[in-house]
């Protein structure tokens, strides 16, 4: 009898646990899983905000750190860890009032004393970070008034203060973690943010696990891994098969293939992102403008968006992308090889010059192809060239060497800040980190920099119109073309978005 009855509550335990699943009462999805799997073309590079200067690292950074203002689904600007901010009529301190009771994900608080140590650490030339240019241009001083109030002190009235605000390098930091962690900071961050980092597998995946503390809406999902997939194909049948959730960047070839696939959606979305041939204006005879503008002629642009972009981008007609605020059209160089072999007969470029041109392979969309379609326009002008293809790191590392050999460099750049000021700033600029064109000119330098300090908004739009001009008459690079944001995932997620400046935002992902 015993024996019965101690078999009947084991069998009347096994059903319930198998038609119950485990979960609470009136929860039927909590036991489901909610990992998202994401296959990026490669991988973050830190995942230190200030020291970032690529997408897929600002990507990461964007669920790991929370900032004092961010965007919403419309690029507009809406509080974060400040409640709410008030700037001086003078323009030149902005004051935040923060929230209280969030934390870091190491039970710290954050608070003005965090805020400051963040910036003061970016403006800190000494610490040599990669936004040190960012933020120390504009900002003079960070001041903590009380326990969760910050201001800071500006050199100038800066019109773009608050979108520089709400970029991903204005994540705030654990002051205990940085001083723990030190120069391994960006392999072991702790921000404020929904998600934290679990593991980091180099060349392989990046693992995000929910931060159950969150001072926000709860992260809905247990994790979110990168993949790391260099091969454009591989990424695609990763999206088919269900292995990726979405993946970034969607190849022009397979575009038309995924989209009839019901259970694949794909996203084509603006973005601020140009791609442009850098030319190193240091070494003859490319310093002389007239060559330059040559190159510009003999590149047939408008078939390199037909045919190898399938559409998916635009020739670009300025040295910034029509979202950029500050934009203003000043045309694009046409397709005409016999100008092309008229300037350069004009400058005594003999037939037969070779022509270095590099390019990363795989690190920006299609950025091979293009690179090769280029070297078959410069050699029928006459060129013979040189072509060599890099793994991304060290083509960076090589371009930025100011004894680089190269003539021409494939470069892309995306305006994160969605204003003139970062579109042209830190890349056309004589002392500008990413020139990779090494262009000099004091008038644009000039122009630029009046951009910077003008307060005025139809001023400042003057400025840069006339600095977009003055850099299509210098030619430092062969324009190309404006990309658009394509983004692949399953039918099954809600809340896929990409803003302008090509952040993939992960927070608000529902898998249903």
């Amino acid at each position: 009898m015993k024996k019965a009855s101690l078999a009947l509550v084991l069998a009347i335990v096994l059903l319930l646990t198998a038609c119950g699943g485990g979960a609470p009462a009136g929860d039927g999805n909590a036991a489901a899983p909610k990992d998202l799997v994401v296959a990026f073309g490669s991988e973050p590079v830190t995942l230190d905000p200030q020291d970032t200067s690529d997408g897929i690292s600002n990507n990461a950074n964007e669920l790991i750190f929370d900032k004092l203002v961010t965007l919403d689904k419309n690029n507009n600007i809406v509080p974060q860890l400040a409640t709410e901010w008030t700037t001086a009529p003078n323009g030149k301190k902005i004051t935040f009032k923060l929230r209280e009771g969030a934390k870091f994900q190491d039970g710290t608080p954050v608070n003005a004393e965090a805020v400051k140590f963040t910036f003061d650490r970016v403006i800190n030339k000494e610490n040599k970070l990669n936004r040190y240019s960012l933020y120390a241009e504009f900002i003079d001083k960070v001041n903590v008034d009380s326990e969760y109030q910050i201001s800071f002190d500006l050199k100038f009235p800066f019109g773009p203060a608050l979108i520089t605000f709400a970029h991903t390098n204005g994540g705030i930091h654990s002051p205990k973690n940085v001083k723990e962690k030190g120069k391994d900071v960006g392999k072991s961050p702790v921000g404020s943010g929904p998600y934290k980092l679990k593991n980091w597998i180099p060349g392989d995946k990046v693992v995000f696990e929910a931060n159950p503390d969150y001072w926000g809406d709860k992260p809905k999902m247990n994790t979110i891994t990168f993949k790391t997939v260099a091969e454009n194909s591989a990424r695609s049948i990763m999206l088919e098969t269900g292995e990726a959730d979405i993946i970034v960047p969607v190849v022009t070839t397979d575009v038309e293939r995924l989209k009839a696939n019901d259970k694949i959606k794909i996203n084509v979305e603006p973005s601020s992102r140009n791609l442009y041939m850098s030319i190193n204006t240091t070494r003859a005879p490319f310093d002389n403008a007239k060559v330059r503008q040559a190159l510009n002629y003999a590149v047939d642009k408008e078939t390199i968006v037909k045919k190898i972009m399938s559409g998916q981008a635009k020739v670009s007609e300025a040295a910034i992308g029509d979202l950029v605020w500050g934009y203003s059209s000043v045309g694009a160089y046409p397709y005409d090889p016999e100008k092309a072999k008229q300037l350069l007969a004009e400058a005594g470029v003999a037939p037969g010059t070779t022509i270095k041109l590099w390019t990363p392979d795989g690190r920006y969309l299609m950025d091979r192809q293009i690179a090769e379609f280029i070297q078959g326009n410069l050699q029928a002008v006459g060129f013979k060239v040189d072509y060599r293809k890099w793994e991304f790191g060290a083509f960076q590392e090589a371009t930025r060497d100011p004894k680089a050999e190269f003539n021409l460099a494939l470069n892309s750049w995306g305006t994160s800040t969605n204003d003139a000021d970062w579109g042209l700033r830190p890349i056309l600029m004589t002392k500008g980190a990413s020139n990779y064109s090494k262009l000099s000119n004091p008038e644009i330098d000039a122009l630029i920099d009046k951009g910077m300090k003008t307060a005025n908004a139809d001023e400042r739009k003057k400025v840069y119109g006339d600095a977009l001009k003055q850099i299509k008459e210098q030619a430092p690079w062969i324009f190309l073309l404006d990309y658009k944001q394509t983004t692949g995932y399953q039918s099954s997620l809600e809340n896929v978005y990409n803003w302008n400046n090509e952040r993939l935002i992960l927070r608000d992902v529902v898998k249903k």
